[in-house]
């Protein structure tokens, strides 16, 4: 089958790194797969794409007779098939596509990679409106955040019904969509998780290599991933387990301010690591910690328990009940009324911390949970989405 996705940029993110994974896969199993993206950007995802796998890149982010003409192009060329979309909300993604596959027998399959009620800018807005006093500034911002979620329903509505197929990452999010765009009967719409981008080859789980270490992977921000939640929660156990460390692996706009509220606190284990290849904390840690106000569907829970390292979240967001069984390969910290328990996330930590055999038994089990979300496994779904 002949495949083309069409992404934003080449810049190292998320949903970059997904999509090479996945048209390498198609690429080895036969496909012939191209990729084209509006900008290239400044990161070096381009190369993470095998070289068989034929790479466009366009003229900016926009509707442009360029863009299109030079789309049309390649999908007339390529003989292409099949567009995967790897952008659902925005319109200039799925506005260039059907210009440029007009009169052309070419399915699209869109894919928001996201929760669809959840998304940086509203929840930006409704972090704003919560850190102000002013009753004016915050009925604004009340109007700002419920225009947001107008446009932006229009937007994924939009996608959804100018695309042959919409996938989400979530059986959880399908209602999540219907309740957002108003789409009562979505029939076009298709589950589809992505696969663990992690590869584990030569890796061989042992517990007695495992250190007593937490580790947070991840970008250090405070509107979605809350790191400052880690490093308050960290400060109620430092000292109650002088044998253990925690480590944040990742960079962001919030990560010197944290640097410093860390050592304001004394905290003597907390290590900052930076932007690193993941693979080496896995295979040494025995606890990951995530407490995001929201996410979508974070590959890094599947890829840490692939690693036998145990997930401890706080359960924000619905996508976590389907990748973590809480008590059996994962620990859940609920989303109560009145928000995130650092108490609580501390005590639930401290349980694990404390019960080296529960640890173990755990990590076991999430190894083998992790294997739903294999590349081979992802691979056979895709395949009966585009068959």
């Amino acid at each position: 089958m002949n495949i083309i996705f069409v992404l934003m940029t080449f810049e190292i993110g998320g949903v970059e790194v997904v999509s090479s994974t996945l048209a390498n896969k198609f690429a080895s199993e036969g496909h012939n797969v191209s990729v084209f993206a509006f900008s290239k950007g400044v990161g070096k995802t381009i190369e993470s794409f095998d070289s068989s796998v034929k790479r466009f890149v366009g003229s900016g982010f926009r509707v442009s007779k360029d863009n299109v003409s030079k789309l049309r192009e390649i999908i007339m060329k390529e003989k292409v098939d099949v567009i995967i979309n790897q952008w659902g909300l925005p319109l200039v993604p799925i506005k260039v596509i059907n210009k440029a596959r007009k009169g052309l027998f070419v399915k699209v399959i869109t894919v928001f990679h996201n929760d669809p009620l959840q998304n940086g800018r509203i929840q930006g807005v409704k972090t704003e409106s919560e850190r102000t006093n002013n009753p004016i500034k915050r009925a604004l911002l009340r109007l700002k955040w419920i225009a947001y979620r107008c446009v932006t329903g229009y937007a994924m509505g939009y996608n959804y019904r100018h695309s042959d197929v919409f996938e989400v990452l979530s059986p959880s999010f399908v209602d999540h969509f219907k309740r957002f765009t108003k789409i009562s009967s979505p029939n076009k719409l298709v589950v589809q998780t992505n696969p663990i981008t992690i590869k584990k080859d030569g890796f061989i789980y042992d517990a007695c290599k495992k250190q007593k270490e937490i580790i947070y992977v991840g970008r250090v921000d405070y509107t979605q991933k809350r790191v400052h939640r880690i490093i308050e929660t960290w400060s109620l156990l430092e000292n109650r387990f002088p044998d253990w460390q925690l480590t944040i692996v990742g960079d962001g706009e919030e990560r010197v301010s944290l640097e410093q509220r860390a050592q304001g606190m004394e905290l003597n284990r907390v290590f900052f690591e930076g932007f690193q290849s993941p693979r080496k904390y896995y295979e040494r840690a025995s606890i990951l910690i995530l407490t995001s106000e929201f996410e979508g569907f974070p590959l890094v829970l599947a890829e840490c328990m692939g690693f036998g390292v145990v997930p401890v979240v706080y359960g924000s967001y619905s996508a976590v009940y389907d990748i973590i069984e809480d008590g059996k390969d994962g620990v859940i910290l609920p989303k109560g009324d009145c928000g995130f328990s650092v108490e609580g996330m501390a005590e639930r930590l401290a349980n694990m911390m404390d019960n080296e055999t529960k640890r173990n038994e755990m990590a076991e089990a999430a190894i083998n949970k992790s294997s739903q979300y294999s590349l081979d496994i992802i691979y056979k779904q895709w395949l009966k989405v585009l068959n």
